[in-house]
Formats: structure tokens, sequence, C-alpha cells
């Protein structure tokens, strides 16, 4: 029998950034100076253009081909709320190549590091800590969810708000 597993209030840092990276619907990648915006026009995810894989472990100068890069993506809350940028995540390394926007295959990156910034902070995550994450099973129909809740179901929203610790005020009429 496993062991069970203590019940999390919330995910963890690793957490938050790939359920960031798996439904991310944009993504602006700068390298060589420049700033490409990539938008999910084909139906793939941001990560489907560009795949993450572990640094050389060979300790040597990169070979001249790479080149290194930033991956930016921004969380922002699917529904009208006080303050709707959640989180920003970049990813830097190495690509395998210069980025073209244009291609159809995807591009290889090497990874160098994960920085997550939201209203707790700054965290820097590594590939490891990455993998062995798992994704939020809700992440991807998220948005759907609660915009469908906010415009179909808004009378359900004050007994949900029971439900949120710590309590908000007496009173409150909105979400």
């Amino acid at each position: 029998m496993r062991p069970a597993r203590p019940r999390a209030t919330r995910p963890t840092r690793a957490e938050r950034v790939r359920s960031i990276l798996a439904v991310a619907h944009s993504m602006t990648v700068i390298s060589d100076g420049l700033h490409t915006e990539v938008r999910r026009l084909d139906g793939t995810t941001a990560m489907g253009h560009i795949h993450l894989h572990a640094p050389d472990d060979g300790g040597h100068a990169p070979s001249a081909g790479r080149v290194p890069a930033r991956l930016e993506f921004t969380d922002i809350a699917p529904v009208p709320v006080r303050d709707r940028l959640r989180a920003r995540v970049t990813v830097t390394g190495l690509l395998a190549a210069p980025y073209g926007a244009g291609g159809e295959r995807s591009t290889c990156m090497e990874f160098g590091q994960a920085v997550l910034e939201d209203a707790e902070g700054r965290t820097f995550l590594t590939l490891e800590e990455l993998e062995e994450a798992e994704t939020d099973p809700i992440a991807a129909c998220e948005a759907g969810m609660l915009t469908h809740l906010v415009d179909d179901h808004a009378e359900l929203v004050p007994l949900l708000l029971r439900l949120v610790h710590p309590r908000p005020e007496r009173g409150m009429t909105r979400a």
C-alpha cells in the first residue's frame, strides 16, 4: 500500500511553472537581440515550438551553432479580477540553431534555468524540478470553466466564496 500524500492546498512552484508552460497561448522568444512573438495559431502549445532538454554534461564551451535565448510567458487570469497578471515565467538556455517562428519542426533548447515571478516573489527552478512536477489537471480547461461559472452561474459564486480561507469580508457582493 502506498503512503498517503499530504493534501496540498496549493500547487508547488514547479507545478505552477509546468502548468503555465503547458497551457501557454503565446510566448516571446528573445534571441540574437530579436523579440519574436509566437502565438498559438496552429493548435499546438507554445512549448510545441521549442522542446527542452538537459544541458550538455561535457563541461565544455557551447558549440558554434548554439544561440543564447530567453523564452517569456505571462499567466493572465481568464476572468476580470483586480490583478489579472498572476505570474511571469522566464526560461533561459541555448537554442540548437537561430529561432525561426515559421518553421514546422520544433527547436531544441538546452535548458539553463526557469524563473517564476509572482506576488510571492521570484523562484528559480531546475529542469529536474520541472520534470518531477505534475501539470495541473484542469489547467487546460480553467478559462472555460471560470468563464462559464461567471457568465452562466453567477448565483453560485457567493456560495463558493464560503470555501475561501481566509473568509472574505461580510457584505462582499462580487468576487
